[in-house]
């Protein structure tokens, strides 16, 4: 029996039993008693049904049924594949295929929403015949595998020890002091990194208490409310939470009043929402940045703003690798050398389910690498782009990153996805997907960003939209960005 999350967590309940563990959606709060009894009865629930090569997939939505399972799973070492509840039928059974599932456990839905706490464990058809292959694929110490989708929507799994989690755990914790009298927000999906390793697991291993919302109803009037009703004191969340709840007109000054410390991650977070935070409700608007494999890397603990990460907190160790080509400096002088981030640590994963090309590729003796440019200054560093992601234009370089933030700089532009698309005379140009808003005029934009950038850095064309296209979690899906402007081709702004 394993006794890693398990354990830690049940030292903390018996510390505080009556004490407010999770409020789920509808207010639903669960104690750390009650969450602990949930716990053992899930347990037991799957010891009865389980065999030792059998894989379980969580597709829990409610937060405490959620909870219950992965810390049981845990208990139990039971192999489990987090799973995002939104998915439908035939992508589940895509992912019960793809990682050799025994079992799915979804919440129990007798005459329409979800009793707190209940779940059905289905068997998986034809799963269970292949239980010494799954066995074979994960190795003795696994635990928990990320799903992620690559650019075909094959998914692919970030495979994780209890051990690694909870390196995760205790790291992340220790930059943010966390403790019994935190009330946290968690607005993202349990089945997601930022959810469960960034925001609830730290909260639950230190007394804290949780609180769910779905961020994909909020308004942010709606995510206001919450964090005044319950006394939030940390928040950790996606850029998009804070320009609603930084947008003209929208939040009062005095909300937030409870707030001690507020993060943002899982994507670029623009200047001018950092900046409008902080004057409207006098706190500083730190972005933290981390990779499914290996968790937080970089926190702007210290807060220096302007789009800086940050350094690496204290358990992560890292190297800059110089990259083939240099980035021309912006005022012509000379080129910035491009670095790419390698990381490693007790908090790495394992690798990738059943894929050990890529393994190979992203694991290099025990090293990760990011893929991420960075430029290390000594107050802060700052994310340039991706190796991958970066636009060749007549063989020079364009970040889209870097594009995309000088964007956000310009009056009427509200959001902004910048991409690479095919273009015969100089190998790719490149192209923008923009939000505006009546301030917008094409003719100003182009004149700022020729004060900001170098002329093959320049957007070539561009395409205005109501709203981008988002993955689930709330990200830029740049996949439809390119297919949007592919659409559009030939109706150049």
């Amino acid at each position: 029996m394993g006794e890693g999350l398990y354990a830690a967590f049940r030292v903390t309940a018996m510390a505080a039993p009556r004490a407010s563990a999770v409020v789920g959606h509808g207010g639903i709060t669960w104690s750390y008693q009650e969450l602990l009894a949930a716990v053992d009865a899930a347990a037991e629930r799957l010891s009865v049904r389980f065999e030792p090569s059998d894989v379980l997939g969580l597709a829990a939505d409610d937060p405490g049924t959620f909870l219950a399972l992965y810390l049981a799973a845990a208990r139990l070492d039971i192999v489990t594949v987090l799973l995002d509840s939104r998915l439908s039928a035939a992508e589940l059974e895509r992912s019960a295929a793809k990682f050799d599932l025994a079992w799915l456990a979804v919440d129990r839905r007798p005459d329409g929403p979800s009793a707190a706490g209940g779940f059905d464990l289905q068997a998986v058809n034809g799963a269970r015949s292949h239980r010494g292959r799954a066995l074979s694929r994960y190795a003795a110490d696994d635990f928990v595998v990320h799903c992620t989708s690559g650019s075909t929507g094959e998914p692919k799994g970030i495979v994780m020890s209890q051990a690694a989690i909870e390196a995760r755990v205790r790291l992340w914790s220790g930059e943010l002091a966390l403790g019994p009298e935190d009330v946290v927000l968690c607005a993202l999906p349990l089945a997601h990194c930022h959810g469960i390793d960034v925001l609830a697991l730290p909260a639950l291993l230190n007394g804290a208490t949780v609180v769910f919302a779905r961020a994909g109803r909020l308004t942010g009037r709606g995510l206001a409310r919450q964090i005044d009703r319950h006394g939030v004191t940390l928040m950790s969340g996606l850029p998009v939470m804070y320009q609603m709840l930084t947008a003209a007109g929208g939040v009062p000054a005095t909300s937030l009043k409870t707030l001690r410390m507020a993060i943002s991650g899982s994507a670029p977070l623009a200047t001018s929402t950092q900046e409008e935070f902080l004057r409207r409700y006098g706190l500083p608007l730190r972005q933290v940045y981390g990779l499914s494999e290996i968790g937080v890397i970089c926190f702007d603990k210290r807060y220096v703003g302007g789009g800086s990460i940050g350094k690496p907190i204290a358990g992560v160790e890292w190297r800059l690798e110089p990259v083939a080509d240099a980035h021309p400096a912006q005022d012509g002088s000379e080129p910035e050398p491009l670095r790419e981030l390698y990381v490693r640590g007790s908090a790495l994963a394992r690798g990738y389910y059943d894929d050990p090309a890529a393994t190979a590729e992203m694991f290099e003796d025990g090293w990760l690498r990011t893929r991420d440019i960075i430029r290390a200054d000594p107050e802060g560093w700052y994310v340039r782009g991706r190796q991958s992601g970066f636009i060749n234009v007549a063989g020079n370089k364009v970040g889209p990153l870097e594009v995309e933030a000088a964007l956000r700089e310009c009056p009427g532009v509200l959001e902004s996805a910048v991409v690479g698309i095919p273009d015969p005379g100089t190998t790719e140009r490149v192209a923008a997907l923009i939000v505006t808003d009546d301030a917008f005029e094409p003719g100003a934009v182009q004149r700022r960003l020729a004060d900001r950038l170098l002329s093959y850095q320049l957007p070539q064309r561009y395409e205005t939209v109501p709203t981008l296209p988002r993955t689930p979690l709330g990200k830029i899906d740049y996949a439809a960005v390119k297919r949007l402007l592919h659409t559009h081709e030939g109706d150049d702004t």
